[in-house]
């Protein structure tokens, strides 16, 4: 009789579980509307108005109430000072004469540090006479 009864507290636990994480999610899917995500949890519930039309398209037209975000159906000018392949070339040749300039340099700079002449080292003193008795 206690096995049954373990058993029967077992699944009313598991049921119990499976209420408590179904009803928040079916409940959380429900209001994700586009009414919710335009005016938030707050003014979903009190029922402002939504800032946005309820037009069934998903355009929304640009009334120049939103002024933090860019207007898309505006295009900038295309850009008139571009390069010429020519110029770019010249730009590239004129880099590698650079480059090869500057491991010259390096290379002739390396050459002249010579390392300076170490200095004779000093003779080696002779052992101290070390005997007891004597200073």
């Amino acid at each position: 009789m206690m096995v049954t009864d373990s058993r029967s507290i077992a699944a009313a636990g598991r049921a119990f579980g499976t209420l408590i994480v179904a009803i928040p999610m079916v409940l959380g899917l429900s209001a994700c509307s586009d009414r919710m995500l335009d005016t938030g949890p707050l003014g979903y519930v009190t029922g402002e108005p939504s800032p946005v039309s309820d037009n069934s398209s998903p355009i929304r037209s640009m009334t120049g109430e939103r002024d933090d975000y860019p207007n898309l159906g505006t295009v900038p000018p295309r850009p008139t000072d571009l390069t010429t392949e020519a110029q770019r070339q010249q730009d590239m040749d004129r880099l590698a004469q650079d480059r090869a300039a500057s491991r010259r340099t390096r290379e002739q700079t390396e050459a002249i540090q010579v390392p300076a002449p170490l200095p004779t080292p000093m003779a080696v003193p002779p052992k101290p006479d070390l005997r007891p008795g004597r200073s």
